[in-house]
């Protein structure tokens, strides 16, 4: 899949794409845990989709990076379409 090809509410993801800006991250607490989370402006040749990265996949990705998306889902978030692993999806870094 493109990332001009993400529509809101979509489940089970794979996309393939280079981050080329990342927010300061944000910690937040929930349920009496800790956490982080940044957003990454990702791209591919179709367009612009940006990602949400959580917890230890903050400190794994970087701006420059290409990444794999396996298993994502996607949802408007603040009005934005935003792309993220999940639970149960990953984000690979392929270099």
């Amino acid at each position: 899949m493109k990332a001009d090809d993400v529509k809101p509410g979509m489940r089970n993801l794979d996309l393939e794409l280079k981050v080329v800006d990342m927010e300061e991250p944000h910690t937040f607490e929930k349920k009496g845990k800790q956490g982080k989370v940044v957003t990454a402006v990702c791209e591919d040749d179709s367009g612009r989709v940006k990602v949400s990265l959580w917890d230890e996949d903050v400190d794994r990705v970087e701006t420059g990076d290409r990444i794999r998306v396996e298993g994502g889902y996607s949802r408007l978030f603040k009005g934005e379409l935003r792309v993220s692993a999940g639970r149960y999806g990953e984000i690979v870094v392929l270099t």
